[in-house]
């Protein structure tokens, strides 16, 4: 107790130099925590049986030149049959991701729903609780309607009930409940960060009775192919397979009246670089950001102890006379700075926890299997272990900085200045770290400003304040003229009455929302189809430029009478960046284009591109509606906002049969498309700050007591006639060789890690030539105040 009264009163009497020591440490050290734990959860096994072997199959749709133009292009024949195969998977399942309402309320809620294999719960270890799994047939048409619930679905609509034999009505298809899944975190996110699947479905029930041509063509972007491979000859059996789908979708092609110039590829990835592959890139830059801070903090501490400990360097000469031994003054040293760091390291662990936390609720939306990140108790022995290093190491290279030899010349000098001064070597050493260190992660945070920043700026193309999408649910997509009838005769109904409403401002027919693109239109400008270019295709009716607010370059939008209602569209509308690899102008409005089949279609406008950041502008087609669907796109007046209770009721008042799927603010979806920008853009924004201020704080220390050391020089200067001015251009060339070496060091250091992450580019390079300058500015002004002082 003796020990750590003594300590706890030294810690006291040095309040102020222990708080800024512990305050640098443990921010520093919580970067290091977070960057080993998320880095090891990035890099670590996925939790399943044999993780090393499974494997996910990653299509893309490829033109004649061989350019993507839609990734995860796989179909239902494609999965449903590579997930037979035994000689490529030992196990595997074909995963397609969907929604339903639950029939039963008014208000019908949506239901997650996930069509699997009976392979997928043994792959990823889901554990049953009650009931049995899916029994599944690999024949067509033979699946029988029942279902697999989670705890999490019981829980919620039936808590007093036996769920088990009970049956659920999903939209408009009844099933029975053979099982009760757990509602935990086994479940893979393949499609969506944070989505838990509430109800499982057979596959078979996806496929129909039969496969036809536009099953093959059908390739969507929420069906995956997951499996635990087979090492021998998985490649070579994959492209055997690969040129049998491929006939299959030019046949469906020719048979469609489509030009058969797409060609689909497929390839086996790890499904750990699938669900993990945007974690390892998030801790790569952790790790980059948290190695620079924590360099730059060591500097700065260490630059502060060793001042301190200079300044109590006539005590020790005083001990060491009074028969002291080197040993104990380096123990008793080494017990206070130890303390400092345990104090540091312990408040680490708290605010790394807090970052991890904050990690996960940020980032749950946009990481997959945010819930898995978590530190490692290992990595708190760890920090805490470095951190007692480093208080040797700072000991130790304390007591060699101190000569006790001459101890009459140590006790004469204390008290003039002399001993309290940091070595001048060091000192340089130090300040050529911390320029070096500042210029490179400075440099790679303007970067982040810049480019997310940039990112964010970006015009969306439209208007989201007051913007909704009322999607309907719908089971049939019949694409008879007495189908297309029925559905366009309800879809004006509901427009009509969505007008009226008096929250309502104007509504419009959409197929889709402004940013999700789902559905291909080739386009061509001659008619043999060559040369074409694929784009996403948007259906519009005629109000929908005026309601999403998308401004028009050259010509106009589409009539009432442009509707597609017999799928024979004659106009198109298409944006900038389409226009633009089309080759097309404003001064081409009235041209004749062709579309998917080689019908002409006349081009009537250009409007401007739409944006987010998950999704980049996308080339965008624009073809009159043609009622496969009845979804409306919606604008509330100023003020007014709409419910999806408010909504429901209105369609319900029209015909009590239809029932809406969701209801999106698109306001709050532009919002969560921009959120990896805007998070980026904030983690540059601070490493910005954080290195700005250690790197000014810690330079100007140095400087200043480079400055002080030199101070007798400075005189003997100004005895024998220098002026001043001569003096300080001297004293800034000095200082101007050791920025230099800085410099080639940090642009080499800098090169590395851009073509390590890379981001090697010219813009770059200009930030890195700001950083340099703004970096060599600090210090001239610096050098020129500290010398200006002591002259």
């Amino acid at each position: 107790m003796t020990l750590w009264r003594k300590l706890l009163r030294r810690l006291r009497y040095r309040l102020r130099l222990s708080l800024m020591l512990v305050v640098l440490l443990s921010g520093a050290f919580a970067a290091m925590m977070m960057s080993i734990g998320l880095s090891w959860q990035a890099y670590q096994s996925l939790p399943y049986p044999q993780s090393d072997k499974l494997v996910w199959l990653q299509g893309n749709m490829l033109d004649e030149h061989d350019k993507t133009i839609m990734e995860n292009a796989i179909s239902t024949p494609v999965a449903w049959q590579l997930a037979q195969d035994k000689q490529l998977f030992d196990k595997a399942s074909a995963v397609l991701y969907s929604h339903s309402l639950l029939r039963g309320s008014v208000v019908e809620p949506r239901i997650e729903t996930t069509y699997v294999s009976d392979d997928f719960f043994s792959l990823f270890n889901i554990a049953l609780k009650e009931g049995r799994w899916l029994s599944q047939s690999n024949e067509l048409g033979t699946a029988p309607n029942e279902v697999v619930v989670t705890e999490c679905f019981v829980q919620q609509y039936f808590p007093d009930e036996n769920i088990i034999e009970q049956s659920i009505q999903l939209d408009d298809r009844r099933y029975i409940v053979v099982g009760v899944a757990a509602c935990d975190e086994s479940e893979p996110q393949l499609y969506q960060s944070n989505r838990m699947s509430e109800v499982f479905l057979p596959f078979t029930l996806m496929m129909g009775d039969r496969i036809t041509g536009m099953d093959h063509l059908a390739v969507r972007s929420d069906l995956f192919l997951v499996g635990r491979i087979k090492q021998e000859n998985a490649q070579l059996q994959l492209t055997l397979l690969q040129a049998q789908f491929q006939t299959a979708f030019e046949q469906a092609q020719l048979e469609q009246g489509i030009s058969g110039r797409a060609t689909l590829r497929f390839s086996l990835s790890p499904l750990a670089d699938k669900l993990k592959g945007q974690l390892r890139t998030t801790t790569q830059w952790l790790a980059f950001a948290g190695v620079g801070l924590l360099v730059i903090t060591l500097v700065n501490a260490f630059s502060l102890y060793l001042l301190d400990f200079k300044a109590k360097q006539n005590q020790l000469t005083l001990a060491i006379v009074l028969g002291a031994k080197r040993g104990n003054l380096q123990l008793e040293q080494w017990r206070y700075i130890a303390l400092i760091f345990l104090f540091a390291s312990s408040l680490a662990i708290g605010i790394a926890n807090a970052g991890v936390w904050l990690m996960q609720f940020w980032s749950k939306e946009t990481l997959a299997h945010a819930v898995w990140l978590k530190l490692p108790w290992w990595s708190f022995l760890l920090v805490g272990a470095f951190a007692q290093l480093c208080a040797l190491v700072f000991v130790k290279l304390a007591m060699s900085q101190v000569s006790f030899k001459d101890i009459r010349s140590q006790l004469s000098g204390s008290g003039k200045g002399q001993v309290k001064q940091l070595p001048k070597s060091m000192s340089q050493a130090l300040l050529g770290l911390q320029i070096g260190v500042g210029i490179v992660t400075m440099s790679f945070a303007f970067w982040l400003l810049s480019y997310f920043g940039g990112q964010l700026n970006t015009s969306s193309g439209f208007n989201s304040n007051n913007l909704y999408f009322v999607e309907l649910q719908q089971s049939n997509y019949d694409r008879s003229s007495d189908a297309i009838q029925a559905r366009y005769n309800q879809a004006m109904i509901n427009l009509s009455a969505l007008r009226q409403h008096p929250s309502v401002e104007s509504a419009a027919l959409a197929g889709v929302l402004p940013h999700e693109f789902v559905f291909l239109e080739p386009l061509s400008l001659v008619d043999d189809g060559s040369d074409s270019v694929v784009a996403y295709l948007q259906l519009s009716g005629p109000n929908y430029f005026i309601t999403s607010g998308l401004r028009f370059i050259a010509g106009g939008g589409f009539s009432e009478d442009d509707l597609a209602i017999n799928s024979s569209g004659k106009k198109v509308v298409l944006n900038q960046l389409l226009a633009q690899r089309l080759g097309v102008t404003a001064a081409d409005i009235g041209m004749t284009i062709y579309d998917r089949n080689q019908r002409p279609v006349t081009l009537v406008g250009i409007v401007e591109n739409t944006f987010s950041h998950t999704s980049q502008a996308q080339a965008l087609a624009y073809l009159p509606f043609n009622f496969i669907s009845g979804n409306i796109l919606v604008r509330a007046k100023a003020g007014e906002k709409l419910d999806l209770h408010t909504v429901t009721a209105l369609y319900k008042q029209q015909n009590p049969s239809q029932s809406i799927l969701k209801l999106v603010d698109i306001k709050s979806r532009m919002q969560q498309l921009n959120k990896t920008a805007m998070l980026s853009f904030l983690a540059g924004l601070v490493i910005a700050l954080m290195m700005l201020i250690q790197v000014v704080a810690g330079m100007y220390g140095l400087l200043g007591y480079l400055a002080i050391l030199s101070t007798p020089v400075f005189y003997i200067k100004r005895l024998v006639g220098a002026k001043v001015r001569d003096v300080l251009i001297e004293q800034c060339w000095s200082r101007a060789s050791l920025v230099l070496v800085a410099v080639v060091i940090a642009v080499f250091l800098s090169l590395v890690v851009a073509s390590t992450f890379g981001i090697l580019s010219p813009l770059l390079g200009i930030y890195l030539l700001f950083a340099i300058v703004l970096v060599g500015s600090i210090v001239l002004v610096l050098e020129l105040h500290h010398v200006t002082k002591q002259i």
